[in-house]
């Protein structure tokens, strides 16, 4: 009643005490000895230990979310430098992965180059005609008048992909074997069956027909078609594609082959020009696998 007829500043003045007195009556009382506690020290403690106990749990509450707290901030700053890094590593990863397909396509080439028997060239694929339905129709290679000349096959280690069709400068553009008018000697590797692969002019796929196969040749789907070697133009045994189509009539003496050709035009890069085909076989050289006789000497012998 009487800290209500107070004034303000009184009862502020009061509180200020209270507040401060409390805490040091707390304190004497925890630091005294067991036996020098009397019944005062009692009550304090009695009415103190809640208070403590309280405060002891909400300090470990507020410690615990600031270290949970520190701990996500942490663990954020951690996850974003991961992410930074995994990103690097898979930039860099794609660009080795590049790198080493790149290299894998340089090796065939220039296995394929050394293990064919004809003189070839590299080039470069520096440009493409397309058809209204996006399909590769012509090529363009960065080699011109001074290193090939029109007519000189153009293949890859997968097969033909075509001739030089014009030489300009320091460019060609090079004829590709499905173009209708592209002529290609070819053979059926499973039958030996002849005829000249033309292309159909499909301005959606990539296909080509052979021209003069005769009807009673037993050509089959799935059959792989090469090039003769005839006309000293492509080297022989080079893929060309596969039979994907055969129709017999029962009249005429030739019967119709379609071929998916054995090169993604769309997807070449670099290209080998044959610039002299392979030599002719030496009839006077043993065939593979002939062992030579020796003559037994039969005569007279030089004098001991």
């Amino acid at each position: 009643m009487v800290f209500v007829i107070l004034s303000r500043k009184a009862r502020e003045l009061v509180l200020c005490v209270l507040l401060l007195t409390l805490p040091v009556i707390f304190l004497y009382s925890n630091i005294k000895k067991p036996s020098e506690i009397n019944s005062f020290d009692r009550v304090i403690l009695k009415i103190s230990a809640p208070i403590q106990q309280a405060s002891v749990a909400v300090f470990r509450r507020v410690l615990a979310v600031w270290q949970d707290y520190l701990y996500l901030v942490k663990l954020r700053a951690e996850n974003k430098k991961i992410r930074s890094e995994n990103k690097i590593l898979r930039a860099n990863n794609r660009i080795l992965t590049a790198w080493a397909a790149r290299g894998r396509k340089l090796e065939r080439m220039l296995n394929f180059k050394k293990d064919s028997p004809a003189e070839m060239l590299a080039a470069k694929v520096i440009g493409r005609s397309v058809s209204p339905y996006f399909r590769v129709v012509r090529i363009r290679i960065d080699r011109g008048d001074k290193e090939v000349a029109p007519g000189m096959p153009v293949v890859v280690p997968e097969g033909v992909v075509g001739r030089i069709h014009r030489v300009f400068g320091e460019y060609s553009d090079v004829l590709l074997s499905v173009d209708p008018s592209s002529r290609i000697d070819v053979v059926d590797s499973r039958t030996g069956s002849r005829g000249i692969l033309k292309g159909s002019g499909d301005q959606k796929g990539y296909t080509a027909r052979i021209d003069y196969l005769l009807r009673q040749d037993e050509v089959q789907v799935g059959d792989q078609v090469v090039t003769s070697g005839m006309g000293d133009l492509f080297p022989k045994d080079l893929p060309v594609g596969t039979i994907v189509k055969v129709l017999k009539k029962s009249y005429g003496l030739y019967q119709e082959v379609v071929v998916k050709p054995a090169v993604d035009f769309s997807r070449i890069t670099k290209v080998m020009v044959v610039i002299s085909p392979p030599p002719p076989p030496d009839p006077t050289a043993p065939k593979k696998g002939h062992r030579r006789t020796r003559k037994s000497r039969v005569g007279l012998r030089p004098y001991d």
